[in-house]
């Protein structure tokens, strides 16, 4: 027993002082010592148990930045800061979390430096509660300095008075301003960025130097800068063409023999290249030359320029419909686009041919030339037509385009009225403006379009009209990348002729997949005693989706759409005939796959309880 009261208390002095020189419990008889080891083992489980339970923690405490000018700075501050890092992980180090402040300490009067506070304090303070501790940043950051004198040395070769004072204008944003280091990172950058605007491609390197004066609160900035020799542009060399011919890429080219070289015109050639469909790697390189020139090279690699593509889609009301068309991008070797496109559905099947000759007789405008056939079958009226056109389409700016044509039509129509046979010819004349950002999937932007075409026909006697229809949809990031607010509306009117005068596939009609989902095709408008659709000489149609993305690939889309067809000449907003609808979408390289179910709202006689639409791309 006096062996084991002596382990007990060698034991409590070890809880007490910790692992000491005391032994005295090795000293007992050999069972002593082995209770001694279990006593020993056990004070170091427990041990070890109630260090993992006496955790330390800490928050941070920033003071002094209250107003809402410093959000920036404690923004960064919280982004790089050692201390927020691992504000959540376990430490057992008081030396650790005082190298961390100081670190920090560090960090933010470098944030403080480069937003333009050259005057700052910062006093630290570290309050401990049992294992929690408070750390504590209060900042002064004293008054902003700004920027005073921003110049440029210019080095050997020295430019003339003009292009200094140009490139000096990159500075001119920094006069008086706050001496932020983002904004001599960006006056760097408008300085090289410049250069090859103004003629030096080959410009060398660009150096600082920062001075900062406490007395009167400003930083002065010099740059040191070797612009190198000006130089004109050289010759153009197309290297890797096998079937598209140079002379035609000069077409291209903008500028003249004696123009300095513009980093602009370059990027502008690029980008025509790149729209022509007939390469499918560009390199664009820039070689100095003698007598001041810099030659451009541009090495190609052609896509090919053949293609051979199909379509399906379906719909209650039209039923089975399907496409196969051929084209060839590169017609003749010289850029031209050949599409031929053989289309049948129930209703209607038609064959058709179109080319066009791109920069024809200047750049961005395209001549192009149409020849099709057309069979139609619907419950309107059956008709035999035979069209040809040409026109001329000009790009104005990149989002706009005008065109005007001739357009002739020969068609052989049997409808209400009884089997004629019309001649029309037609000058349509219209505006295009697309700022969308896709062709089969837009999520932001608009397309508006207006065409009007003075016509004259004959069906034994002659009779003149003027066809005017207005289409707009618009696109809106209801939550990017999530859900997308879709609006469409169409407007139509022909002056002149009567109805019954015009054939009927000059006619306005609605109803259908391209119309108003949810009734048949040609359904939305006038009928005769027998339900057959007369069409009319204006018309009405507005829709609105949200495309709604659930999952990366599948989206629903609830839609509204609604109509009408007027005997009037100009369109009408009221008696509108509506319909709802629910769609899904798959989401693929191509584009989305569009499954549409619609319902009309108070059905007529005829009308069916609702439609399905299968085809590629959005509705609208």
């Amino acid at each position: 027993m006096r062996d084991i009261g002596r382990i007990i208390r060698g034991v409590r002095i070890r809880r007490q002082y910790g692992l000491r020189d005391n032994i005295a419990c090795l000293r007992a008889p050999f069972p002593g010592k082995l209770l001694c080891l279990f006593f020993c083992a056990s004070f170091l489980a427990l041990g070890q148990t109630g260090f993992a339970a006496d955790k330390l923690s800490y928050d941070v405490k920033l003071s002094g930045l209250d107003a809402s000018a410093f959000d920036n700075i404690k923004s960064l501050f919280k982004t790089a800061s050692l201390l927020e890092a691992d504000r959540h992980e376990n430490f057992v180090s008081v030396s650790n979390l005082q190298k961390n402040l100081k670190s920090d300490i560090r960090l933010m009067n470098r944030i403080l430096r480069s937003e333009g506070y050259y005057d700052n304090s910062i006093t630290e303070g570290l309050k401990r509660q049992k294992n929690h501790f408070e750390v504590d940043m209060h900042i002064m950051p004293g008054p902003i300095y700004l920027f005073g004198e921003v110049k440029i040395d210019f080095l050997t070769p020295r430019p003339d008075d003009i292009i200094r004072r140009k490139i000096s204008e990159s500075l001119s944003f920094m006069n008086g301003k706050p001496a932020r280091a983002a904004d001599v990172m960006i006056a760097e950058a408008k300085i090289t960025d410049r250069l090859p605007m103004l003629g030096f491609p080959f410009a060398g390197d660009l150096t600082r130097d920062l001075v900062v004066d406490h007395h009167t609160r400003t930083m002065t900035v010099t740059f040191r800068l070797e612009a190198g020799q000006r130089r004109r542009i050289g010759a153009t060399h197309f290297k890797g063409l096998r079937s598209v011919e140079a002379s035609y890429l000069t077409k291209f080219i903008t500028w003249h023999s004696h123009d300095y070289f513009d980093q602009r015109l370059v990027r502008d050639l690029r980008s025509r290249l790149n729209k022509s469909g007939l390469f499918s790697t560009i390199t664009i390189d820039i070689t100095p030359m003698g007598n001041d020139r810099a030659d451009i090279d541009i090495t190609f690699t052609e896509a090919k320029h053949r293609t051979i593509g199909a379509a399906a889609g379906y719909s209650t009301a039209e039923g089975i419909s399907g496409e196969i068309s051929w084209e060839n991008r590169n017609f003749w070797d010289r850029g031209n686009w050949l599409k031929f496109t053989a289309r049948g559905a129930e209703l209607e099947q038609s064959f058709s041919g179109r080319l066009e000759i791109p920069n024809f007789s200047r750049l961005d405008q395209t001549l192009s030339f149409d020849v099709a056939y057309r069979r139609q079958n619907t419950t309107a009226f059956f008709a035999n037509s035979i069209n040809g056109s040409t026109g001329i389409n000009r790009i104005i700016t990149p989002r706009m385009a005008v065109r005007s044509g001739l357009d002739l039509e020969y068609s052989d129509v049997t409808d209400a009225p009884g089997k004629r046979i019309f001649y029309i010819a037609s000058l349509p004349i219209g505006i295009r403006w697309d700022s969308s950002d896709d062709l089969l999937d837009p999520h932001r932007g608009m397309r508006v379009s207006l065409v009007s075409a003075p016509a004259i026909g004959m069906d034994g006697i002659s009779f003149t009209f003027l066809e005017s229809e207005f289409r707009a949809s618009a696109y809106y990031p209801l939550i990017p990348e999530k859900a997308i607010v879709a609006l469409r509306s169409r407007l139509g009117s022909i002056v002149g002729a009567k109805t019954e005068v015009l054939p009927a596939t000059r006619r306005f009609f609605a109803g259908g997949g391209g119309s108003v989902r949810g009734f048949a095709f040609q359904r939305v408008g006038p009928l005769d005693g027998n339900g057959t659709p007369l069409g009319g000489r204006s018309v009405t149609e507005v829709a609105a989706e949200i495309r709604w993305k659930m999952r990366t690939n599948i989206s629903i889309v609830p839609f509204v759409e609604g109509g009408n067809v007027y005997e009037s000449e100009f369109p009408k907003f009221s008696d509108l005939r509506w319909a709802v609808g629910m769609g899904a979408r798959y989401h693929t390289d191509f584009g989305p796959i569009r499954f549409d179910v619609a319902f009309p709202v108070k059905r007529r006689v005829g009308d069916s309880l609702f439609q399905i639409y299968i085809s590629l791309g959005q509705a609208f």
